[in-house]
């Protein structure tokens, strides 16, 4: 790679934040789009296929959740093998949440592959968006003012303290439920209450809104079953999340899984980051100064 070189970059799928990527990618290198939603940005090319590509791509920025061989594109599922003949040797291919199964796809044909998902600086962004979400989604659920609300978050992880300093901001009455005494001592001191995950039963009633950031089944019917009637609850954990939800529906409480909140909430912004972290990533695997 020699310095100063300017990569080619394509960009696809249909999630909203892709074309937002491909806005900001233009500080990087050259950019294409192929199969995304929205208005094409001026000074990016649209292709039809990535065939239409003027060269080879150094730079492949896949959406998230791109599962088995597979990228979803506004055109449906597209095959990792159909970007293969437009990528130059050694290309970078970035995604979110990658599989095993498309990871060796690429690796088998020599190029590279990383999981901008799994990087810290896009975390720990990510968290502010879903936080607003979270917030969002209590204005539209819950006809009255969150100052003074009675809120639950379980966990205190990246999202849930940003969860915390939002809702707090506004006014809310927040506690927090973590397993760990050194969470619950750092929740305590940035003023807000705190008890232990296992005691989430006894206390489940005092909340109108509960959310769960925790990737493991903690709002069980046990502890549904003692919230409020018209407790609304909000799951933010990645999979399956941490609520059963057949319960939740049974007992009549509204419970709603939400993950991807930035991409909902702030496509802008949660595209954005996902182009800086992407273009971290590059420099850091091609050892030049690209500008």
């Amino acid at each position: 790679m020699q310095a100063n070189h300017r990569p080619k970059i394509l960009v696809t799928g249909a999630d909203p934040r892709q074309i937002y990527a491909a806005e900001k990618l233009r500080e990087l290198g050259e950019v294409y789009v192929y199969g995304t939603e929205g208005v094409c940005p001026t000074g990016i090319a649209e292709i039809s296929s990535p065939d239409g590509l003027c060269g080879s791509a150094d730079l492949l920025v896949l959406p998230i959740t791109a599962n088995r061989t597979y990228a979803v594109c506004r055109e449906g599922q597209v095959n990792a093998e159909h970007f293969i003949g437009s990528l130059a040797p050694r290309a970078l291919i970035a995604g979110g949440m990658i599989s095993a199964m498309l990871e060796d796809t690429f690796h088998s044909k020599g190029f590279d592959t990383a999981d901008y998902m799994k990087r810290e600086e896009l975390l720990i962004k990510n968290a502010v968006p879903t936080a607003e979400g979270t917030l969002s989604l209590i204005f539209t659920r819950c006809r009255e003012t969150v100052s003074g609300m009675k809120i639950l978050i379980c966990g205190w992880g990246r999202t849930a303290k940003a969860c915390a300093r939002v809702l707090y901001g506004v006014g809310a009455d927040v506690s927090i439920a973590a397993r760990s005494v050194s969470q619950r001592a750092d929740a305590e001191v940035s003023g807000l209450s705190a008890l232990p995950l296992d005691e989430l039963s006894e206390n489940a009633g005092r909340y109108k809104v509960i959310v769960n950031t925790i990737p493991a089944l903690v709002l069980t019917e046990k502890v549904i079953s003692r919230t409020m009637q018209d407790c609304f609850i909000i799951d933010l954990a990645s999979g399956a999340g941490g609520t059963d939800f057949h319960a939740a529906e049974s007992i009549g409480r509204c419970a709603v899984h939400a993950p991807g909140l930035p991409g909902k909430h702030a496509p802008v912004t949660a595209g954005e980051m996902i182009a800086c972290t992407v273009m971290n990533i590059y420099r850091e695997r091609s050892g030049s100064n690209v500008t």
